[in-house]
């Protein structure tokens, strides 16, 4: 497919933006009239510019309130159009974006809007151009693509057709049924962009929250393979308005949107039914991990650290030393943690850490990254050792790609066994530690303007599913988060995002380990014998408890004896867990019961905890 982008989704000058759109891979751009009109370079020059660079110029944007316009000011409107043209003549563009009306004044008269869109699809038709009719979601009167359309037939002209943006189809709440019955030789351009589920006012979610494909919630894929299968074969370009997009330097965003669009491929090519003519404008990548599990977390610490008391503290044990390096494993359970020495400047801000994941086929998953873009880490490894791609997130975490279990490449291998008698020993099936069930899931802590390029990078790598959008008040600012999973496999992800005051710390990769154990109760009274500090909890929470859920006092006694947090959820599931102290570097331990499938991760509780680690 021919893939473009619109140049009002990067920031900067436009003499920056058209060199970061080339070297991303873009094949066009939409020129955004505004950056055009700030620019130092005439509209000849950017042409040139342009066809040094190998980009087409595939749009001019946006002509606004053409049609629905009184009679008597018509004439102005025409005027307008006449000048934008002549300066397309210049860029040699040949479709222009007109868009609804939203002018408080607009006549509601769809005769009309069809009348003048024929006027000036004459005076378009005369210099070469086509329109490109798009019903902004926020537009007076024509606001949903079905009633653009109806405006788009009346006008019965060659070169007026209809634009199809994804954000102002589906912001509306249509989906891809509502392209039913357009042809696709009637469908003059495509433009994509994703976005959260928020609720707000259309404008301002526009013009703030859009994302690429990928990063929000939006039924993208399916309002592009329904153009696709009427039979549209143009441009496919990215339109975003975002504040990060608006702070993020232009070669950044460049690559961010284009990964989004291999993204989006795959998304369409498991749409598209294999006998569709559309699957053949849909290219292929290297496929995503098949299944994706936690393997292990590696926290950077010195030797007697905080963070190594910790462990041991918790029931950890030393299990294994690394073949060349001074990385130690510690394991409890099926929770496997990787210590490795680090500067103390590293470990002030939480620790170069990194996060393994069994994630095959491997080669395949580094040939995807690639692909999109995304920067692989030089991983230093000696004969003999697994191969472990290293790949790096925005946010800085290091990613490494294991081998499934008994196979060359799986981790574990690159680690000696203790000396025979060892307690904690790499023995298969052996049992270290206080005997943890599994490592439940993983919290990473992002900076707010990488969260969106930070799930981007699981999802469309790894193919985790982000789960909604939530938002905790802290006592000195505030936090959004955002749980993913995989389609298939037992990892789970928590990026967290906090918003804080000026001077608070800054933590960046991973803060919290959550270890699923068997019994919650147990570990809290054996954790407080050997002396663990636990997070305090205060009483109030606990009547609140009993306000919410109705619990039993003889049940809120018993949490409250051993320090628990408590949730249940509309099914029934419960969960209960405690967490450890925090340290110095904000790193943390939880430990939790979840029982009868409850699947979150105790939300409800979270301003609690966030208070109490303040």
């Amino acid at each position: 497919m021919h893939q473009g982008i619109a140049t009002v989704s990067l920031s900067g000058r436009l003499v920056d933006k058209l060199p970061a759109i080339a070297a991303a891979g873009f094949d066009g751009l939409e020129l955004f009239d505004n950056d055009l009109v700030a620019s130092a370079l005439t509209p000849r020059e950017v042409a040139a510019r342009c066809a040094d660079l190998g980009l087409s110029i595939d749009l001019f944007q946006p002509v606004r309130d053409v049609e629905g316009v009184a009679p008597g000011r018509f004439a102005a409107v025409e005027h307008r159009f006449r000048a934008k043209l002549a300066v397309m003549a210049e860029l040699g563009a040949t479709t222009v974006l007109c868009c609804s009306n939203a002018l408080p004044d607009a006549v509601d008269d769809v005769d009309l809007s069809a009348e003048q869109l024929h006027r000036l699809g004459d005076l378009a038709a005369e210099a070469g151009v086509t329109i490109a009719y798009e019903a902004l979601a926020w537009g007076r009167h024509v606001h949903r693509v079905g009633r653009a359309w109806d405006v788009v037939r009346r006008a019965d002209h060659p070169a007026v057709t209809l634009a199809v943006d994804t954000f102002h189809l589906l912001s509306r709440g249509d989906g891809p049924a509502a392209l039913a019955g357009v042809p696709g030789d009637r469908i003059g351009f495509l433009q994509v962009a994703d976005a959260p589920v928020l609720q707000m006012g259309l404008l301002e979610w526009s013009r703030h929250h859009r994302c690429f494909p990928g990063q929000g919630a939006l039924d993208v894929a399916g309002v592009v393979a329904a153009v696709l299968e009427a039979g549209y074969r143009g441009p496919l370009s990215l339109e975003v308005f975002s504040d990060l997009v608006r702070e993020a330097a232009p070669s950044v965003t460049a690559r961010d949107a284009k990964r989004s669009l291999v993204f989006l491929e795959d998304q369409l090519a498991a749409r598209l039914p294999a006998s569709s003519p559309a699957r053949e404008v849909v290219a292929a990548s290297p496929p995503a991990a098949a299944r994706v599990d936690p393997a292990f977390v590696e926290l950077a610490a010195s030797p007697g650290s905080d963070v190594e008391r910790l462990l041991e503290a918790l029931g950890f044990v030393a299990a294994g030393r690394h073949r060349s390096k001074p990385v130690a494993l510690w394991r409890n359970g099926g929770a496997h943690v990787v210590v490795s020495q680090a500067p103390a400047e590293a470990m002030a801000t939480g620790g170069a850490t990194a996060l393994g994941l069994v994630a095959p086929p491997v080669t395949d998953v580094a040939a995807r990254a690639a692909a999109l873009l995304w920067p692989a880490v030089d991983v230093v490894r000696s004969g003999g050792e697994a191969v472990l791609p290293g790949l790096a997130t925005p946010s800085g975490l290091q990613v490494l790609l294991s081998a499934e279990p008994g196979q060359a490449d799986h981790w574990r291998g690159d680690f000696e066994a203790l000396p025979a008698g060892s307690t904690g020993g790499l023995e298969a099936g052996g049992a270290a530690g206080a005997g943890w069930t599994c490592l439940d899931h993983v919290t990473v802590a992002v900076p707010p303007d990488l969260l969106l390029q930070e799930v981007s990078f699981h999802r469309t790598l790894l193919g985790l599913e982000p789960g909604p959008v939530e938002e905790f008040v802290e006592p000195h600012g505030r936090m959004r988060s955002r749980a993913l999973r995989p389609a298939r496999g037992d990892l789970r992800l928590v990026l967290n995002a906090p918003e804080t005051a000026a001077g608070a710390p800054r933590r960046r990769g991973v803060t919290q380990l959550a270890c699923a154990v068997p019994d919650v109760r147990a570990e809290a009274v054996r954790l407080r014998e050997a002396g663990v500090p636990l997070m305090p909890v205060p009483d109030n929470y606990y009547a609140d408890l009993g306000a919410r859920f109705a619990l039993p006092d003889e049940q809120l006694d018993d949490l409250r004896s051993h320090g628990l947090l408590y949730d249940r959820d509309a099914d029934g599931g419960e969960l209960l867990h405690l967490y450890t102290a925090v340290l110095s570097t904000g790193f943390h331990v939880e430990l939790l019961e979840r029982r009868g499938g409850y699947a979150g991760y105790g939300g409800a509780s979270t301003h609690v905890r966030l208070a109490a680690q303040a």
